[in-house]
């Protein structure tokens, strides 16, 4: 059990970049344990009123005010507003911000950091039509081209293709289930993500795939032939069953992955520059523009889309590229564009730009199940300017 002392320390290291990597695996899994909300919130709120972080002091009465009124909300468990500090904190309130996001969640981070003087801004966001987060929704398309909402479906067996039987589990993942006899029709199924949306699903043999929001797969109801295919759009995850009789090939885009046994990301939206094959255990062999590359677990092959070049990289920051998949949008070293390409994705929105757009680069995560007023709230607080209008977000320069 991890010790109030402990959980500190490690909140005060990720303020001061000096987080280690275990550090930051303890620290993610305290706060994905609802037991620790309490204390952590309890944790945070003596933080600033002790100085610990970057708030000014003139700011305090609001932030506390604020604070207080979000927290309670979230966890009902806040305790009365006490004196305000008296002194100027030492550490970049960016830092912090960042910091926050990760511990306490989007709505109290944006409490903690606006800056006075973004009162106006803020109550925009407050005015405008909130958007909830995306959520488990996807549409699967039969061979015969009929098609099934499987948020809308109940629980049990929902389609049959040849001898493999469709089930909704109760878990709301979807699984292939081969019943006994040969089959040597191939029947192509294709789930399909839309905006806003997310889906897992359990392939004929074995192998699981997690789909990111505006995504699909295309696979056979029942693997037939010498070799596993399957077709990807969008991002995907995939845990692949070990058959060294059967390889597993994955299309996306002009990129092909060639797999005995592993895991990996695809990520291949038409809107990116890139088609990016992460592998995280295993090893696979990519294909593209005729040369092939054998990656190791950690590296991470970027085909460009609109060219030949290939990059191959080492040492990719596997917490960034599976974020999605753990329920986070990990924003560390993206620019303005690439955060609005993800919300875009996640919320369901219009994103256009109004003006030459802020060079600024992001740091921290933020969890991806609050609404999309709590986003900009953030946003704000990094210095972007926009105006949401139905589902419209214009960004200003």
């Amino acid at each position: 059990m991890m010790t109030p002392e402990t959980l500190q320390q490690l909140l005060d290291d990720y303020a001061t970049g000096s987080l280690t990597p275990e550090g930051r695996q303890q620290l993610l899994a305290a706060l994905r344990d609802p037991r620790r909300a309490e204390e952590m919130a309890g944790m945070l709120q003596q933080d600033l009123e002790t100085g610990r972080y970057d708030v000014m002091a003139t700011e305090m009465p609001e932030v506390r005010e604020r604070l207080q009124q979000r927290l309670s909300k979230q966890i009902h468990a806040v305790p009365a507003a006490t004196k305000a500090p008296s002194h100027i904190f030492s550490l970049p309130w960016r830092k912090i911000a960042a910091a926050v996001v990760v511990v306490a969640g989007l709505s109290a981070a944006a409490v903690y950091l606006l800056p006075s003087g973004r009162s106006t801004q803020q109550q925009v966001v407050k005015n405008t039509v909130n958007i909830g987060p995306g959520g488990n929704k996807a549409m699967l398309t039969l061979s015969d081209g009929s098609s099934i909402h499987l948020e809308q479906a109940a629980d049990g067996i929902i389609a049959q293709q040849g001898g493999t039987r469709v089930v909704k589990l109760a878990n709301g993942q979807l699984a292939y289930q081969h019943q006994s006899g040969a089959d040597t029709t191939t029947r192509w199924n294709t789930i399909s993500t839309p905006k806003g949306g997310e889906y897992q699903v359990t392939l004929p043999d074995g192998t699981k795939a997690w789909l990111n929001a505006a995504s699909s797969i295309t696979f056979p109801a029942a693997f037939t032939r010498n070799e596993r295919q399957v077709k990807i759009s969008g991002e995907a995850y995939l845990e692949v069953t070990p058959s060294a009789s059967q390889p597993f090939l994955v299309t996306a885009n002009d990129v092909t992955v060639r797999v005995l046994g592993t895991s990996f990301n695809v990520n291949a939206y038409k809107d990116e520059d890139y088609t990016k094959i992460t592998l995280v255990t295993g090893s696979v062999k990519v294909k593209a523009y005729r040369r092939e590359w054998q990656l190791r677990p950690g590296q991470q092959a970027a085909a460009h889309s609109h060219d030949t070049i290939v990059n191959i990289s080492a040492n990719t920051d596997m917490d960034k590229i599976l974020a999605w998949k753990n329920g986070l949008f990990n924003f560390n070293g993206a620019d303005v564009r690439t955060v609005m390409r993800q919300l875009e994705r996640w919320y369901g929105i219009r994103v256009v730009y109004d003006g030459p757009v802020s060079d600024i680069i992001f740091k921290g995560e933020m969890y991806k199940n609050v609404n999309l007023s709590d986003v900009l709230e953030m946003l704000q607080a990094m210095g972007i300017k926009f105006r949401l209008q139905d589902s419209i977000l214009t960004v200003k320069g």
